[in-house]
């Protein structure tokens, strides 16, 4: 096997440790980190590619710097292997650049991918602005990547399946993890997750994880989104995260006059009802809380909880 490279000729940095804790708790996860090695060199070869010392954060992947042959700048990701990363190629190939960086290549299991390099780089997160003007800008992209109905034989999971899935798994979950949680608001959610879906007067593909810090200052546009956790389904599905991480509306004393204007901007600029966004977001909410309690983080769980309240009364629901 031959060492890694970086550009200069020395070797890049190993994985961060945070990424490394995530993956060692999955399952198969410590036998995926010993092959890392290898499997980057192979890709590096393969692919004629220089590597630097790959980015802080993320959560189940190596990704870091790369320059080819040609000395192209790009970005190498490469995934443990699950559910959620599955269709990450499929969907970059589908947009081809309007909304997301370009797929540049990708491995024939689709979990090693070179990627267009967004510059300067800044998180939509950590760029200055007033919340209202990040939001819109946010939501914009979101409206980009949708702007292209989907094609039939396009290789993602369908948004129902996935939600009915969630939905059992917050039925089983809620007895016995957190059987004080108000029942009315989880049978709300389960209910949703499973009417959701089947009611969609549209359907696009989604991003999946558009949170703020997944759209990033780019070159050819103002930004781009990068990681997709893609699916086919509602458009509805997709705002939570925009509308709940830009300068979070939890830690006003009264978040629901903010949430009901995001809401608002949210059906403007993107064209659907605020109520049926304020529901997903209140659906997804109930199931994010009941993943964090089966992975015993208690107070994260009730914090979403509490959000979902906030949500579904926004909702009308």
């Amino acid at each position: 096997m031959k060492p890694l490279r970086r550009a200069d000729g020395t070797a890049p940095d190993s994985l961060p440790e945070s990424v490394a804790r995530n993956i060692r708790a999955l399952d198969g996860g410590p036998a995926w980190l010993k092959s890392l090695p290898e499997t980057l060199a192979d890709v590096q070869a393969a692919w004629d590619l220089a590597l630097d010392s790959p980015f802080d954060g993320g959560s189940c992947s190596w990704a870091g710097p790369a320059r080819t042959g040609s000395a192209e700048r790009s970005v190498l990701k490469v995934s443990f292997p699950h559910r959620e990363a599955r269709g990450e190629a499929e969907a970059l190939r589908f947009w081809d650049g309007a909304g997301a960086v370009r797929l540049l290549r990708a491995s024939e299991d689709g979990f090693a991918l070179l990627l267009e390099e967004c510059r300067p780089g800044a998180t939509l997160r950590d760029s200055p602005g007033e919340p209202e003007d990040l939001l819109a800008a946010g939501l914009h992209v979101l409206a980009w990547l949708w702007r292209r109905p989907p094609e039939p034989g396009l290789d993602l999971e369908s948004l129902e399946t996935v939600a009915t899935d969630w939905a059992g798994l917050v039925e089983e979950r809620h007895p016995r993890l957190r059987p004080g949680a108000d029942p009315h608001l989880v049978r709300t959610a389960v209910d949703l997750l499973g009417s959701l879906p089947r009611t969609a007067e549209r359907s696009v593909v989604l991003h999946g994880d558009i949170n703020p810090g997944n759209i990033l200052a780019a070159e050819r546009a103002p930004w781009l989104a990068i990681d997709p956790k893609p699916m086919v389904g509602d458009p509805g599905y997709d705002v939570w995260p925009l509308i709940m991480q830009i300068d979070p509306p939890m830690r006003l004393i009264d978040p629901l006059p903010a949430l009901r204007r995001r809401f608002d901007t949210a059906a403007e600029i993107l064209g659907e009802p605020a109520d049926r966004l304020a529901a997903w977001s209140a659906a997804r909410a109930v199931e994010s809380a009941f993943d964090r309690y089966n992975i015993g983080s208690y107070p994260a769980g009730d914090a979403e909880l509490a959000q979902a309240e906030l949500l579904a009364d926004v909702a009308g629901l």
